[in-house]
């Protein structure tokens, strides 16, 4: 059987647009004589549309298009993702129709990640096998396997780093590629074909690219790189959200956040789309604003230097006019004013040039709020907000290594050796003098990227007393850190969980987040600013304090 799998970048509530590709598809694999041609789940409208799927009239609408696919099924069998609306009730479907013959399977509801699937879609049994050229043919979603001679798995997944996609006996897997969102969470789909046979992969398509994969065409490709999904990310979200022509507004520290994010963004748009500005203070070292400067050349972007330093002295000035006497005030107000004049500017740049501001924090500064609201947490969208910084250093390389040059310097990534890590130039702020990030890299890093997946806070510290902590990956920064100490490794994590916790009321104000991993901020992980009696916590850690050091 001759079978065209279909990498579609789906458009989230844009349904004529989607029929026409699906037509066009269609059209192209009659005449390559194919016998069957498989779309991805929810290939009509999207998944991912929130609230919108309670709009009865929406639903209605989109059901309306089941029936256009149908006539198109005459010398060509069509497998395809929709919804089927009845009697004011939704049934995320997948279709399977023949000259005249339809076939559904109704999809059972997922609610985990940011899916709410139950909120808007109600169950159905309905399964029948499908009999075709001599075949029994089964409807699947996701990875799901019934006894068929071959299964059709139809799926909306987002790309997940590390991930990869397991597709067991003789399938054919197809999913949405695109963006979609549900506002806080921009998901990335990656729009993978598979083809297997006896559990034997003989098909796996390039990712974010569209167009038609061939049963019959045994070609395999690597799965795409974490740099891949972000340019794919950036590219689709200025396309289908702004209009594809607004200029982004970047501030360059001359850190590794920034210069990333500046990257991320030229290598997507093109650099006559980025605009740099570095606002510098007494505290900004040489280095920084060197940094700042060498990398906007290096990427052919616009860069506009200048100093807030009297927009921070009429700052001072005015507030003391209200009687505050500069003296007793500590150094968060002044890091904080700094932050907040740079917002302000960027905000007063972005509307200069009609543009918006693309926010530069990282997962781990998000999760400690490790930010100013109203100064570096604006922005439209957060670029690498679900990416930690060790996951940045990788990126930064592989960066360097596309362009060709050393556009993100190598003074600001660590080298790691067995000893532990050698800076030459450590992340700092720089909102004060001799300033250096309270974080400890690596190791952070692995709690903050694991967290609400696979760890909690009280598993992590019970792995601690059984020792099986140190055989991670986060064990030799553990000792590194000198946390083999029971009072250092507590000190540490009552800094981790109080400054988490303290600080939930800036996450849930972040910008939206291009999200890569199964524990974003925003919508999947669903928080509360409420502070709970946390006894299990305080057992383990009364326990921890007991131990000797390990």
């Amino acid at each position: 059987m001759k079978i065209a799998c279909i990498e579609m970048n789906v458009k989230a509530g844009k349904c004529e647009e989607n029929f026409t590709f699906m037509k066009e598809q269609i059209e192209a694999a009659k005449r390559e004589n194919a016998d069957l041609i498989v779309f991805p789940q929810n290939a009509v409208s999207g998944y991912l549309l929130g609230d919108k799927w309670l709009d009865d009239d929406w639903c209605q609408y989109v059901d309306s298009f089941n029936e256009k696919i149908t006539k198109l099924a005459d010398s060509i069998a069509i497998v395809w993702g929709n919804i089927r609306y009845r009697h004011r009730m939704r049934f995320n479907s997948a279709f399977f129709a023949y000259q005249g013959k339809t076939y559904m399977r109704v999809k059972r509801n997922q609610d985990h990640f940011f899916f709410q699937d139950s909120r808007y879609f109600k169950e159905s049994d309905i399964n029948a096998a499908i009999e075709y050229q001599d075949l029994t043919l089964a409807l699947n979603f996701g990875y799901e396997q019934q006894i068929a001679d071959l299964n059709i798995n139809i799926d909306c997944s987002p790309w997940i780093y590390d991930k990869p996609h397991v597709i067991k006996g003789s399938t054919v897997y197809v999913n949405a590629m695109g963006i979609q969102n549900i506002g806080k969470n921009i998901s990335v789909f990656d729009g993978s074909c598979v083809v297997t046979q006896n559990h034997q992969v003989l098909v796996r398509s390039k990712a974010f690219q569209t167009g038609i994969v061939w049963s019959n065409v045994h070609e395999c490709f690597e799965n795409p790189s974490l740099l891949d999904a972000l340019l794919f990310g950036v590219k689709e979200f200025d396309a289908q959200l702004l209009g594809g022509n607004m200029p982004w507004i970047v501030g360059l520290s001359g850190g590794l956040d920034s210069s990333v994010t500046a990257a991320v963004l030229t290598m997507a748009l093109g650099k006559e789309r980025v605009i740099g500005y570095n606002m510098a203070t007494r505290y900004n070292s040489d280095k920084t604003v060197s940094n700042a400067s060498g990398l906007a050349e290096k990427l052919g972007i616009a860069i506009h230097e200048g100093s807030i330093e009297l927009l921070m002295e009429s700052s001072v000035n005015t507030v003391k006019e209200y009687g505050y006497d500069e003296e007793s005030w500590n150094s968060l107000v002044k890091e904080n004013m700094q932050a907040r004049l740079r917002g302000h500017l960027l905000s007063t740049f972005a509307s200069i040039h009609n543009g918006v501001v693309v926010n530069n924090g990282n997962k781990v500064e998000a999760a400690l709020g490790y930010c100013t609201l109203y100064g570096d947490a604006i922005g439209a969208l957060c670029v690498i907000g679900d990416v930690s910084k060790v996951q940045l250093f990788d990126i930064a390389k592989e960066i360097n290594h596309r362009l060709n040059v050393e556009a993100i310097p190598q003074r600001l990534l660590p080298v790691v050796h067995s000893d532990g890590i050698t800076w030459e130039m450590p992340p700092s702020a720089e909102l004060k003098q001799d300033q250096l990030d309270p974080m400890k890299w690596f190791y952070h890093d692995y709690i903050i990227e694991h967290l609400h997946s696979d760890l909690t806070i009280t598993a992590w510290m019970r792995m601690y007393l059984d020792k099986t902590a140190f055989d991670t990956p986060a064990g030799r920064w553990l000792r590194y850190y000198g946390l083999d100490d029971p009072q250092a490794f507590i000190d540490d994590l009552d800094w981790l969980v109080q400054t988490m916790t303290r600080n939930g009321f800036k996450r849930i104000q972040f910008p939206p987040i291009l999200c890569i991993s199964a524990n974003p901020y925003g919508n999947a992980y669903i928080e509360t600013q409420s502070q709970f009696d946390e006894a299990e916590y305080q057992k383990l850690r009364d326990a921890i304090l007991k131990q000797p050091i390990q």
